[in-house]
């Protein structure tokens, strides 16, 4: 559990440094960062809310797996995490909110929490990838 928060703390502060904007997001990735064998690839993703459902595509020509979506995710505290095994090249995947949920069970409401950011991680063709996008 540490090491994971580690990961993902080296992770958004990377992003935060390729990131820009907030609101609806789309960003086109592709790019790699990083040195050596250890790649992140930015991933190509649009994210909305509609207020009780994230829509989450992927724009990007390859699936993504091992995916890890964290909503709210803190530099102290962990957000709320959903994984999915995959998401294929192109789709559309609707997503409830209170399927997230804190590693006590806590899920996510949307009645009483507002989103502020969502971020993925997870396994491509070419190495992790990473998505960071937000809300004002």
């Amino acid at each position: 559990m540490w090491k994971n928060r580690v990961l993902t703390l080296c992770g958004l502060i990377i992003a935060a440094l390729l990131a820009t904007g907030t609101g609806d997001t789309d960003r086109t990735g592709g790019s790699s960062a990083g040195t050596g064998s250890s790649t992140t690839i930015d991933l190509n993703a649009t994210v909305r809310f509609t207020g009780t459902q994230f829509v989450i595509q992927n724009n990007n020509s390859f699936d993504w797996t091992n995916v890890e979506l964290e909503i709210n995710s803190g530099l102290i505290s962990g957000g709320y995490v959903l994984n999915v095994e995959r998401m294929r090249a192109g789709e559309t995947y609707t997503v409830g909110a209170m399927q997230f949920a804190k590693s006590d069970g806590e899920r996510f409401n949307p009645f009483t929490h507002k989103p502020q950011k969502l971020s993925v991680w997870c396994d491509t063709p070419r190495g992790k990838g990473f998505y960071l996008g937000g809300w004002k």
